[in-house]
């Protein structure tokens, strides 16, 4: 049984007192055993959108305050053997949603389909690049950005070989049926101050013919594996996470172009790496960031990273002075230099561990593993929630300092939190009537948890 610090331990841990909490309100059941990974929710219908890659298929749920969540709809996009949903998201205000397939051949183009939300019927359908894993509405819908991974692998000869990760933009302003797309390619990354070096000896897990192997990882466009995309408020920037690479690609939405790759850098703070059914954070971690998703703060002033990590090797076989994979946190940066402004140090595993839910399993490796983030402005406070995909936990930080933050709060994302068995993925925040709310995919149950953020 995993033991935690004692009380006046505890009392150390704590954040300063906020009266906000995350209560949850309802679970929402896909009736399958996992796959729930993606949501989206239209604010003017308050209705979510969810992706399960595992059947091909989207939900769509009605969100009411009094009633929970209810499914409204069910899609079947995807036919065995023709490709995997990525990713799901909802049009702003129209009545349609997009998704992202890859491709079944992990070296051919993905497609973005567009489709009506009522009926799921085909609007248009756009080819994109290779293994498209995350894709975004404009603030205005008239654009959609996607990451396109390139993450696949097939052998070479002795060696292995993967196409080039890439940004793909579509411009619907002239409307969905006449979407115009446009490729962006990704420069070499060496010599990019904070972004993943050869020096670093990195590698990558990847399953080739059917077997788990590890590839080491260079700054090549082939290594370059976009993963995440969010915009600006104004909609004239997208962002998006380079996470293997650690660094973040600016595009210039207007112009339809690159604007910059900046890196990310290392953090360093104390951390349990030990799996002994223990939580003690008496070691330092030496990390690359390595974010999964992001966000904007309301008033686009601020970048924030969930910074997951998804390199190998592990901490006890990274060499001497060498950074490992993951940095634990959530961090801050300016978001027009990309100067980093600060993280949370070891305040969500801290944070985990105080509620019960540290996965000391992961201690080795990632730890909580904070996935999904948002951020909004709600009760007078600038806020982010983080997944903990690990701790199977919800994290809430106040985001007012952000040289220091302070994680306020980490929840559990349903019954059996800190088994492993939850995995909350995907989130999404919606505020209505002045009430906000906070919707994630728990990916390993199947199901979708609803949660209110009180004052």
């Amino acid at each position: 049984m995993l033991r935690i610090p004692t009380l006046c331990a505890l009392l150390t841990l704590t954040p300063l007192a906020s009266a906000l909490e995350l209560k949850p309100l309802a679970l929402y059941q896909s009736g399958y055993p996992e796959g729930t990974e993606i949501v989206s929710v239209q604010v003017s219908s308050m209705r979510v959108i969810v992706s399960n890659s595992a059947q091909g298929q989207v939900d769509i749920l009605q969100l009411d305050p009094a009633k929970g969540l209810n499914r409204i709809a069910r899609h079947s996009l995807v036919a065995e053997g023709m490709g995997e949903i990525t990713s799901a998201i909802f049009h702003p205000s129209d009545d349609l949603f997009a998704v992202c397939i890859r491709n079944s051949d992990g070296l051919k183009n993905g497609r973005v389909e567009f489709r009506a939300a009522a009926d799921g019927k085909l609007l248009n359908t756009v080819e994109i690049g290779i293994w498209p894993d995350s894709l975004a509405f404009s603030p205005k819908g008239d654009f959609v950005v996607v990451a396109n991974e390139g993450e696949g692998y097939v052998r070479d000869g002795e060696g292995f070989r993967s196409d080039e990760g890439s940004i793909s933009l579509i411009d619907l302003r002239a409307g969905v049926a006449a979407a115009k797309h446009s490729l962006i390619t990704l420069p070499d990354l060496a010599g990019v101050e904070g972004a993943t070096q050869a020096e670093h000896k990195r590698l990558v897990e990847r399953m080739i013919d059917g077997e788990e192997l590890k590839i080491p990882f260079g700054t090549s466009p082939e290594h370059i594996e976009p993963e995440y995309v969010t915009f600006s408020p104004d909609g004239t920037r997208a962002y998006v996470s380079l996470q293997e690479n650690n660094a973040i690609a600016v595009v210039d939405v207007l112009q339809g172009k690159l604007d910059k790759v900046f890196g990310l850098g290392t953090v360093r703070h104390a951390a349990d790496i030990l799996d002994d059914g223990q939580y003690a954070p008496t070691a330092e971690l030496f990390a690359l960031r390595e974010p999964d998703a992001l966000a904007v703060s309301a008033d686009g002033r601020y970048l924030i990273s969930a910074d997951e990590g998804d390199t190998d090797p592990k901490i006890a076989k990274t060499k001497a002075g060498l950074p490992s994979g993951g940095g634990r946190t959530v961090s801050v940066f300016d978001a027009v230099s990309g100067q980093l402004l600060g993280d949370t140090g070891s305040q969500l595993d801290d944070m985990a561990a105080q509620a019960g839910v540290y996965p000391d399993a992961r201690s080795p490796n990632k730890g909580s593993e904070p996935e999904g983030v948002v951020s909004f402005d709600a009760f007078g406070k600038r806020l982010a929630v983080a997944t903990l995909e690990r701790a199977d936990a919800l994290a809430l930080i106040d985001l007012d300092q952000p040289a220091q933050l302070k994680v306020v709060q980490v929840v559990g994302a349903g019954e059996g939190a800190g088994s492993g068995k939850l995995a909350p993925e995907g989130l999404a925040h919606v505020e209505h009537n002045g009430r906000h709310f906070l919707v994630t995919g728990l990916e390993k149950s199947g199901n979708v948890a609803l949660f209110e953020l009180l004052k």
